[in-house]
């Protein structure tokens, strides 16, 4: 899931409409500083990130967090919405998932249309950015209503992500997580790894390494800084985490 607050309009780049060449386009390869969200009208979207490769298909949406390397992977022809907007991620008031339907199509393409017309008129405007705030919370409204019933472990395994993911910050410990929600240590370990396919351990590493990652790639802040924004021990503890969990230094990597 991906979180923005969105007590204030986001910061909204660029906003277009994209239709691919007839024959031979594949999305360019590049790095990307800020989130990118894109609207499929026609056709589908094969693109990657460091992470993973997405099948964006007509009537789905993806928005793509900052990355080192963003590139198209296949020829494809298709028709999308695009826009680059920089927005908190906490304290988050919307979640939504990255790639997923967009369910009211009518509602959602005219928002997109009338923020293309605002942008061609007045770029980056505020009546741009409120439009661009309420596109992101359409998707996350349709979202919201097509999802089932959780289960009681479906719901346990959200508490605790919701809880990693605020206390990102901090140097939290599984049994921080389990006094918090009022369960044994290895039991929620347990249920956390039945259901996601990674250790709770591991998943709050990951967590603490990907905003260590975004603070390098969106940010001046020095390494100092960014060990102490994530309240590591000192800089010192920080710079042999993040070598430890990806073969290289943080200098290193804001400068690959």
């Amino acid at each position: 899931m991906l979180h923005f607050a969105l007590e204030s309009p986001v910061e909204m780049l660029w906003f277009g409409e994209f239709i691919s060449p007839q024959k031979g386009w594949k999305h360019l390869t590049r790095r990307l500083f800020e989130y990118e969200m894109m609207i499929v009208t026609e056709g589908e979207l094969w693109i990657a990130d460091d992470d993973r490769e997405y099948h964006v298909k007509d009537g789905e949406y993806l928005i793509m967090s900052p990355t080192r390397v963003q590139r198209g992977t296949r020829v494809c022809a298709c028709r999308f919405y695009w826009m680059h907007f920089r927005c908190d991620a906490l304290p988050s008031s919307v979640s939504l998932p990255p790639h997923a339907e967009y369910t009211d199509r009518e509602n959602i393409l005219s928002l997109a249309h009338m923020l293309l017309r605002s942008e061609a008129e007045h770029p980056r405007s505020v009546r741009s950015r409120y439009l661009a705030t309420q596109l992101l919370l359409e998707l996350a409204e349709g979202h919201t209503e097509g999802e089932k019933k959780l289960s009681q472990r479906e719901q346990l395994v959200r508490s605790v992500k919701e809880f990693v993911t605020f206390h990102r910050f901090s140097e939290i410990r599984v049994r921080d997580v389990a006094r918090e929600l009022g369960y044994h240590e290895k039991y929620l370990s347990a249920v956390f790894h039945e259901a996601e396919g990674v250790t709770l351990k591991r998943y709050i590493v990951n967590e603490r390494l990907s905003e260590a990652k975004r603070l390098l790639m969106e940010t001046d802040y020095t390494v100092a800084e960014v060990a102490y924004y994530l309240n590591f021990p000192s800089p010192h503890n920080f710079s042999r985490f993040f070598k430890q969990e990806t073969g290289m230094t943080a200098t290193a990597f804001r400068s690959s």
